[in-house]
């Protein structure tokens, strides 16, 4: 989270809130081991929240984007969504 916030204007707090609430929920969610693709996904649902340039760095590292459709793909769907 931190590298795909870099040079974005996000208070520290913000990240430690949205870390805090994964972790809450991912422990609710599960008992043992938590998949890694569980985590991967609700650090892009929390990212989503926050800052949307941040979301889109850390979706194309994350799901290995390999061409501008596949940003064009994500920036579309942010859209329908309607994420800030």
């Amino acid at each position: 989270m931190l590298v795909a916030c870099r040079k974005r204007r996000i208070p520290i707090e913000d990240l430690k809130e949205g870390v805090e609430r994964i972790e809450r929920d991912l422990y609710h969610r599960f008992e043992d081991e938590i998949p890694a693709p569980d985590i991967g996904e609700r650090v892009l649902k929390e990212l989503g929240q926050i800052d949307t340039v941040a979301y889109v760095r850390f979706a194309s590292v994350y799901r290995e984007f390999e061409t501008v459709a596949d940003f064009e793909r994500t920036l579309n769907q942010l859209q329908v969504e309607g994420v800030r």
